[in-house]
């Protein structure tokens, strides 16, 4: 069973290596010291239900879009989001598309209430490949499932624009050279991935998103 709001018991073992292996990241932990943990703070559904809002938008966009759902319900389980009408998700922002992505998520859950959990026993491999066979999740999706909901420590979400404009900046490289620079790396940061992820991440956006 994975805890709420617990640090991941790899944390300090991760910041230790990576601060030992790569001197740019081992400066950005430094500057950003302060800076909170990874946790696990929310159920599989609004997990998802998040990420899939935040789907090729803004955060700003994203949480305008969370709170005026949450507005009308009292709160986000797939029990509530299956009796509320398409046409009143619509009106929060969502569209049309995303609503067809939550509701299945919903579906499932209330289907095969131990999904998640079996695929909390796979490897990474495996676990992106089953839940990008879900319908609307995609690679991006499945990987920030994995690090926010299951704080899986060597996950590297490749194309999250977030990790792009930060390595492209603190690595001095472009984007037509990024994947073959961030293969490098990921090599020298493994296995903590997810870790090295978080510390990029919070060099361009200090607030944290939290799925």
């Amino acid at each position: 069973m994975i805890k709420k709001n617990v640090k991941p018991a790899y944390w300090d073992y991760a910041l230790d290596h990576l601060s030992s292996k790569d001197i740019i990241l081992s400066n950005i932990i430094e500057k950003h010291s302060s800076a909170t943990h990874l946790i696990r703070a929310n159920s599989a559904f609004k997990t998802f239900f998040t990420i899939i809002i935040g789907q090729q938008i803004s955060i700003e966009a994203a949480n305008s879009i969370e709170e005026k759902i949450k507005q009308q319900l009292t709160s986000i389980t797939p029990k509530n989001i299956l009796d509320k009408s398409n046409q009143s998700l619509r009106q929060c922002g969502l569209s049309f598309r995303k609503i067809e992505y939550i509701k299945g998520i919903a579906k499932l859950i209330n289907q095969n209430p131990k999904y998640f959990s079996n695929i909390n026993q796979m490897d990474d491999d495996s676990a992106v490949k089953n839940l990008t066979s879900l319908y609307g999740i995609g690679p991006w999706s499945a990987e920030m499932f994995l690090i926010f909901h299951y704080n899986r420590q060597n996950i590297l979400p490749i194309s999250d624009i977030g990790l792009i404009n930060s390595f492209c900046k603190n690595y001095k490289t472009n984007r037509k050279s990024f994947h073959d620079e961030v293969a490098k790396y990921k090599e020298i940061w493994n296995p903590y991935c997810t870790v090295a992820t978080w510390y990029l991440w919070r060099d361009i956006d200090e607030d944290v998103v939290q799925y």
